[in-house]
């Protein structure tokens, strides 16, 4: 088969790959210009599993989240979750900010709640970017500055303390990009578990761990409820059935494999688990409108 993509467990791993030194694998905060030029991180698409929060002050940058194409400049922040396939490229003298935190350094400050619930824009599909004016820019910006002189600092309750600044960012955040996200209301627990064991399956099938297609039954047995019930309730919240947002969650993820991979058509369909290409072939039509050769071309011509 052809090449996956890398997956990194902790930040450990991947700035080694990058060439960075890293004080704590689960939170780190970096400047984008001392991110060294030849980084191997940023010359192919992977997964990491941690959440991003940036700040860009100068300079330009395109970002691929899943099949998503983002052109950054001055004065846009994004942010992106542990499942999106993230591919940085045209990079062209950029400064800013980037915290990294993984779900286990959240878990370790916070175990009451998950990320996705407190910050909806961590759930988008794809990821989110937004626009700051100046003031905000500034705003931010000294936030970020402040966070890391306490990362540097000696003291030993430092990380507990960037837990907290962290927070303060990303209310910040959820307030700046306010309207940008639709906000799951009624039973949020529900819904976040759900798309979380989603998002799960598709991290486990990067590493190798899964061999089974993806399925309404399978995830409601995670859940230990009735796969009606979890239907039923989904389309409550959400205005959508559960196996139509695994079929479109798992839409998602092929379109991501065929642009950030030369992975043949013929092994997307075998890595996600279809039975054979036609099958495959006729579920993105359904779920695109596209066949995925077709997709292909859409994207080249886009270019």
């Amino acid at each position: 088969m052809a090449e996956k993509i890398p997956y990194y467990n902790n930040l450990s791993e991947s700035f080694q790959s990058a060439d960075i030194p890293v004080l704590n694998p689960d939170f780190e905060l970096i400047k984008f210009e001392d991110i060294p030029n030849e980084s191997k991180l940023f010359k192919q698409p992977f997964r990491l599993n941690a959440f991003i929060a940036a700040l860009v002050t100068d300079g330009s940058f395109t970002l691929n989240i899943n099949s998503q194409v983002y052109h950054l400049e001055r004065g846009n922040m994004y942010f992106t979750a542990p499942w999106h396939i993230r591919h940085y490229h045209e990079i062209k003298n950029w400064k800013g900010y980037i915290i990294f935190f993984t779900p286990q350094y959240v878990f370790q400050q916070k175990p009451a709640r998950t990320i996705t619930t407190e910050f909806p824009f961590y759930q988008a599909e794809s990821g989110l970017t937004t626009k700051l004016n100046e003031q905000q820019i500034s705003s931010f910006e000294q936030l970020f500055t402040d966070m890391q002189g306490v990362l540097r600092s000696d003291n030993p309750d430092r990380y507990k303390m960037l837990f907290h600044y962290t927070n303060i960012l990303l209310f910040n955040a959820k307030a700046a990009t306010s309207g940008s996200y639709t906000v799951t209301k009624g039973n949020e627990t529900v819904v976040s578990q759900f798309m979380n064991l989603l998002n799960g399956y598709f991290i486990e099938l990067n590493k190798g761990n899964i061999k089974e297609e993806l399925t309404l039954k399978a995830v409601a047995e995670g859940m230990h409820l009735h796969p009606n019930y979890l239907s039923n309730l989904l389309k409550d919240q959400t205005g959508k059935s559960a196996s139509q947002i695994i079929r479109e969650r798992v839409g998602l993820e092929a379109q991501a494999l065929l642009k950030n991979t030369n992975m043949t058509v013929a092994e997307v369909a075998y890595y996600l688990q279809f039975t054979d290409t036609s099958n495959f072939a006729k579920f993105f039509k359904n779920v695109t409108g596209f066949s995925p050769s077709g997709f292909r071309e859409s994207l080249r011509e886009k270019v």
